[in-house]
């Protein structure tokens, strides 16, 4: 009953349900104990509630979301040339890059917004284009 309330409690305040559903697996399994003398069915009604408990409880905490993306600024590192390649660093990391407009170049040291990833290839784009885009066609 104590190491149960002990794994409720550390499940509770680190947040994670796998350590809440051991310890409210092992409470179950306490108040059984004082029907059922058989120690290995005791383990078993635990394993079986501790697994049981998890899946559950898993399944009620939401997994972050892909659509919500910290930083979607980068830094030219190498200049990106018309329609090539170039290396950006974007959240501590560098990644090749390649601008969405094919016939923009862009400069070293120039800040550019992420918009997309094409495998292992960050596709950006300007913040500022250049003087010949500011208007439309």
């Amino acid at each position: 009953m104590i190491a149960g309330f002990v794994f409720l409690l550390l499940g509770v305040s680190v947040g994670e349900p796998t350590a809440a559903s051991l310890g409210i697996a092992a409470i179950i399994t306490a108040i059984a104990s004082l029907s059922v003398a058989s120690t290995s069915i005791q383990v078993v009604l635990w394993g079986v509630l501790a697994i049981a408990l998890t899946v559950v409880l898993r399944g009620m905490v939401p997994l972050p979301s892909h659509d919500e993306q910290t930083d979607t600024e980068a830094v030219v590192s190498e200049a990106i040339p018309k329609g090539g390649v170039g290396w950006v660093a974007y959240e501590g990391s560098l990644w090749k890059a390649r601008c969405q407009i094919s016939d923009i170049e862009i400069a070293r040291s120039q800040t550019v917004q992420v918009v997309g990833r094409h495998g292992l290839t960050l596709i950006v784009l300007p913040i500022d284009f250049p003087n010949e885009y500011d208007t439309v066609r």
